[in-house]
């Protein structure tokens, strides 16, 4: 099965984004972890100095930033700079970057190699960045920029030894606090390289001479979570609980790297012991939510709400979250309730879209499109500053859209400006798709023509094009456009699938239609539409048995007619008939004007009782 648009649907559709309490409890740390993290953890030990800089570098400073123009450059060097600012307007980067790198060179000014680092970054160019920034570091010894942007160049190469080196140097020459941000610091930084082994093993090379520590334990422990190495996780953060057993830090890695049922144990065990540990009650309750068990968790929220010293997050926080349980288990009246509540509780220049959105998303469950947008036109720009204005405008669009306002729509999005392409990109994606759903198909397909030549590397638009052409039976324009796509973005699993899905369901290039289908998987492995088309590629190869195991998986995860149309087709031809009979009527009932169930009928020869 494809996916008609590439965020339209997905990402306005579902404009309400309610934050979970993992997402509050990590904003609350403001620490960076593994994706693969259950639970949140406490911060332990800021990675920001008293100045809120960040603490890569032991008694260095942030040097004083100007651009290479501002100050001190003979007339000579500048009109070497406009020069080389002008060539870089025209697209070009290796004439600037060897005229700024030899200007670095010759005046010995830091500011130019940064500048040159800066020019040979943008153009995705490893071997000059690196070399720009050693020298920029050379000649600004006490820069912590410059070691940021170093840093981040040996993450990209996943430089395993010249990272050991560089912390290794660091912490020798750090204090006692120092150490401990230079610590976690170094796990975040090897935890974002790709060999996930290779990054344990360095960190336990840089940390090898460090004295026992909770730290130490947590980061190695973190590593070896992150490295599937799930025992010596455990070990190392029963080390650091060892060492300090009220140690929510500890507690929480520990949790962490233990199974649901073990982590609920630990952490209720935990809380038995110390009542007053903020971090593990807010992990326990977010741990409550993510399971699903929302009576308990409310009541947490509830008692964070009554008592606000018993948890880190702020009553605006608690509140959202209050909110999100209640629309979770259906109870709108009450959701509505916190959302307003939460209004009130935002500080005078603190951004409350989150509570319209809310309000809004309650207003459109009881199928009041103006009351929805209504609440939804209460957000406010902020000069631009508020990220979520301009989708949001694209959303009250739709909803005009979705009342057959199809002109109204249109002119409303003519009074919104884009600042910057991507908003640009969203917005003739939402015109494209009011225009079909208009019915003027021919008209989105010209618009995405166009906007095309003007963005030909959009992976958005492509995508919209691709499933508006194949809408229309445009099918080389199609293919076109979804390789293009592939050549640009390698790694977007839509394509594939897209692609793929494509040639199964017109049963032609099936061998190239699978290999299409498994690369998508394996980008993104459990994916229930890319479920389906893989089961439907399987059949059309007549490979039942796998056909019929992997729609039955897709369907699992999601309910969806088209997907229960393709189970009771292969179920039918396989002669287990009674069940097809009542996978069809289960579609029909779900969705009675469904064309592939139509189509599908008519080929079988079926007629439903």
């Amino acid at each position: 099965m494809k996916i008609t648009n590439s965020c339209i649907h997905h990402l306005l559709s579902s404009f309400c984004v309610i934050l979970t309490v993992n997402q509050i409890a990590n904003a609350q740390s403001n620490e960076a972890h593994s994706s693969k993290e259950k639970i949140p953890y406490s911060k332990p030990v800021s990675t920001k100095n008293k100045n809120n800089t960040p603490a890569i570098s032991p008694k260095k400073s942030k040097q004083a930033e100007q651009k290479p123009s501002e100050s001190g450059l003979s007339k000579d060097v500048l009109f070497k700079l406009t020069a080389s600012d002008i060539a870089l307007q025209r697209g070009e980067w290796q004439g600037p970057f060897v005229t700024i790198m030899g200007l670095a060179q010759q005046t010995s000014d830091p500011r130019l190699a940064k500048r040159a680092a800066e020019i040979a970054m943008s153009a995705r160019q490893i071997n000059e960045s690196m070399a720009a920034i050693r020298l920029w570091r050379e000649l600004a010894p006490n820069s912590q920029e410059a070691d940021q942007y170093y840093l981040s160049l040996l993450e990209i190469k996943n430089d395993y030894l010249a990272m050991e080196n560089f912390f290794g140097e660091l912490l020798k020459k750090s204090n006692a606090e120092e150490k401990t941000n230079l610590i976690h610091q170094a796990q975040r930084s090897l935890n974002r390289t790709n060999n996930k082994q290779a990054a344990l093993v360095s960190l336990e090379k840089i940390l090898a001479s460090e004295p026992n520590s909770i730290d130490r334990h947590v980061a190695i422990s973190r590593a070896a979570y992150r490295a599937d190495n799930i025992e010596r996780a455990q070990q190392e953060a029963k080390a650091a609980l060892a060492l300090e057993p009220s140690s929510e830090l500890a507690i929480l890695t520990l949790a962490n790297a233990s199974d649901k049922a073990d982590a609920f144990e630990l952490v209720a065990d935990f809380l038995k012991r110390y009542p007053n540990a903020k971090e593990v009650r807010l992990a326990y309750a977010t741990m409550l939510m993510d399971s699903k068990q929302f009576a308990l968790a409310k009541a947490e929220f509830l008692s964070f709400l009554e008592d606000p010293n018993k948890t880190t997050l702020s009553k605006a926080q608690t509140l959202h979250t209050l909110a999100t349980i209640e629309m979770e288990t259906g109870q709108l009246d009450t959701a509505e309730s916190y959302f307003k509540q939460l209004l009130g509780a935002f500080g005078k220049n603190e951004d409350n879209s989150t509570a319209y959105i809310g309000l809004a998303q309650i207003a459109l469950q009881r199928n009041d499109k103006q009351s929805a947008d209504t609440w939804l036109s209460k957000i406010e720009s902020d000069d631009g500053k508020n990220p979520a204005w301009f989708t949001i405008q694209m959303r009250r669009a739709l909803l005009m859209a979705s009342e057959q306002k199809f002109l109204q729509a249109r002119q409303f999005l003519q009074t919104i400006t884009a600042r910057q392409d991507k908003e640009q990109v969203l917005l003739l994606q939402t015109e494209a798709q009011i225009m079909r759903d208009a019915g003027q198909s021919t008209e989105a397909f010209v618009l995405l023509q166009m906007a095309l030549s003007e963005f030909p590397r959009s992976a958005e638009l492509l995508y919209d094009f691709a499933m508006l052409a194949e809408s229309m039976k445009h099918y080389p324009e199609m293919e076109m456009a979804l390789k293009q796509l592939i050549q640009i973005a390698p790694n977007n699993a839509l394509a594939y699938n897209a692609l793929g899905y494509s040639y199964a369901d017109r049963n032609v290039q099936l061998d190239e239609a699978l290999a299409l289908i498994e690369a998508a998987n394996q980008l993104s492995p459990n994916d229930p539409y890319i479920l389906d088309s893989l089961g439907w590629v399987k059949y059309r190869l007549k490979q039942f048995t796998d056909a019929e195991k992997y729609i039955r998986l897709s369907l699992g995860m999601r309910q969806d007619a088209d997907v229960s149309v393709h189970l009771a087709e292969i179920l039918w031809v396989q002669s287990k008939k009674e069940e097809a009979l009542q996978l069809f009527t289960a579609a029909r009932k779900k969705d009675p004007s469904n064309a592939l169930l139509k189509s599908t009928l008519e080929r079988l020869e079926l007629n439903l009782p």
